[in-house]
């Protein structure tokens, strides 16, 4: 049901939608009486105006003041040959207060406009708090709580506790211990380079001469490893190890590259002499010059 307020006799409503029943429509609808709304409620103002044939009626802005709040855009409903404007409100003071509610602004067939003036509407809103004949009574004052002593044995003694505690499982586990001799690496075994010529392989024994000539110079000058292309290493090794047999290093990796990447269908060389030479070479590359 809504709950609607005194208001003047010229079209004016004030419906309070707390009350409303669930069933009941928005702005406007009519119910039985209720109580008075309170602070915080949304508060409908309503007013009914009779608009002429083919006039147009629109709603105007409203900005009230005050303890007087809108909530919303208002609303405007036909109603046979009147316009009904109503507007949602919330009041955060109690009493008895009067607002200045619009009507809705009229719009001829030619443009004419014709605005209403504001009528005035009373409102008596209640208070949410309890009277003051209740039998809640102020309390008398509750004395000075006194402060305790502090001293610092207690966070000392956890302290040392925690010290005593932590300190010697932390100290056992970062103990260092003798390191352990890494295994010696496992001598290369030579690789069955007779058997790959027979089955075929001449590329895989020049690879082969070749990585192990290429480890023997970088196990003699690391600078000079594996990751370098022939050129960049033959250049290396002229640059750091100019004791080297440099000539035959030199010859000894492009013969091998060239019988690596040869393309298919050429006739390629005999990879077992190029094996034997690729080892005679990495036994003559020894750090005698750096040693010294």
């Amino acid at each position: 049901m809504r709950a609607w307020l005194p208001a003047l006799a010229l079209g004016i409503a004030a419906q309070h939608p707390a009350a409303q029943h669930p069933a009941a429509p928005g702005p406007g609808a009519t119910g039985a009486p209720a109580a008075a709304p309170t602070v915080g409620d949304t508060i409908w103002l309503s007013r009914t105006v009779r608009v002429p044939p083919r006039w147009v009626a629109r709603t105007p802005e409203w900005q009230p003041s005050g303890d007087v709040e809108l909530l919303g855009a208002p609303s405007l409903a036909l109603r046979g040959d009147s316009a009904v404007v109503s507007y949602p409100l919330v009041v955060w003071l109690p009493g008895q207060r009067t607002v200045e509610v619009p009507g809705p602004v009229l719009i001829g067939p030619d443009g004419a406009l014709d605005s209403l003036a504001p009528r005035p509407v009373t409102i008596n809103v209640a208070s949410v708090l309890p009277s003051r004949g209740d039998s809640i009574t102020p309390q008398p004052p509750v004395g000075i709580v006194p402060r305790r002593e502090r001293v610092p044995w207690p966070p000392l003694l956890l302290t040392l506790l925690a010290i005593g505690l932590l300190v010697p499982p932390h100290l056992w586990w970062r103990r260092r211990g003798r390191a352990e001799a890494l295994p010696a690496a496992a001598p290369m075994e030579p690789a069955p380079l007779e058997r790959w010529l027979r089955d075929g392989e001449a590329r895989a024994v020049a690879a082969s001469a070749a990585i192990r000539l290429r480890s023997a110079m970088a196990a003699v000058a690391p600078t000079i490893h594996r990751a370098l292309d022939t050129a960049a290493a033959i250049a290396a090794a002229e640059t750091l190890r100019p004791d080297w047999p440099l000539a035959d290093l030199g010859g000894t990796l492009r013969a091998l590259d060239d019988l690596r990447f040869a393309p298919d269908g050429m006739a390629l060389p005999d990879a077992l002499p190029l094996a034997r030479a690729a080892e005679a070479v990495a036994t003559r590359l020894t750090p005698a010059r750096d040693a010294a």
